[in-house]
């Protein structure tokens, strides 16, 4: 019976468990992105340490071991307006997955490397550089992720899921307080200031709070409820 031949899709599962091991990403996803383009695998780690809530955002483009090296790793640094550190992920063997002048391109364009073994393994060959995404793009891939940034602590944390986006957050704090959840709100007036030079007629700009910083916040001010 023929062995059935493997999709790039196929090796999604082992570059996301990479991504915990390796950046200890605390959420990974697959094929995920915005109306302008989406990422294979991507993942989002705490970088901030005990003080401040950073993030880090990491992008992988899966190859299956047979796409020109050049496209490849363009598409790979493509991800860069998104995330802060690209990597292109190819199936590679042997103990030198790859060759000096692929090292070489991937080094010219800033491109990490990854070689997926024949056998689901994932090695880095090569470190990505930090990059500068643009802002709002990595805002909606996180978005996107269910997850938001607290405009007190600035960590990021989950908001929602893909049933429902809003499901960890209240738009009524004594409701967060008692339910535990975070808070959204809305900014009708900075909105109002960027629909004057649009055509959208619903307000979308809104911020968040976690649901720590709502309790310790306002949970001293909100009752208990009597049995």
């Amino acid at each position: 019976m023929p062995t059935k031949k493997l999709t790039e899709k196929d090796y999604y599962g082992h570059v996301e468990k990479f991504l915990k091991s390796r950046f200890d990403c605390f959420v990974t996803a697959q094929n995920r992105g915005t109306k302008f383009g989406r990422i294979d695998v991507v993942g989002i780690r705490d970088i901030g340490g005990e003080h401040k809530g950073d993030i880090e955002v990491v992008g992988v483009e899966v190859k299956g071991g047979n796409q020109p090296f050049n496209t490849a790793t363009g598409q790979a640094y493509g991800y860069s307006v998104y995330a802060d550190r690209c990597y292109l992920a190819d199936v590679r063997d042997g103990a030198r997955p790859y060759t000096l002048e692929e090292i070489d391109i991937a080094s010219k364009l800033g491109v990490g490397l990854l070689a997926i073994r024949p056998k689901g393994g994932v090695t880095e060959i090569l470190t990505s550089p930090k990059y500068t995404p643009l802002v709002h793009m990595r805002v909606q891939l996180v978005q996107k992720l269910g997850y938001s940034e607290c405009m007190i602590c600035g960590s990021t944390f989950e908001r929602g899921d893909d049933d429902n986006w809003n499901k960890y957050v209240s738009r009524e704090i004594k409701r967060a307080v008692k339910q535990e959840k975070g808070f959204v709100y809305w900014l009708f007036d900075i909105d109002a200031r960027k629909r004057s030079n649009t055509s959208r007629k619903y307000v979308y700009d809104r911020r968040y709070i976690c649901a720590e910083c709502i309790k310790n916040l306002y949970g001293e001010f909100v009752p208990e409820e009597r049995a």
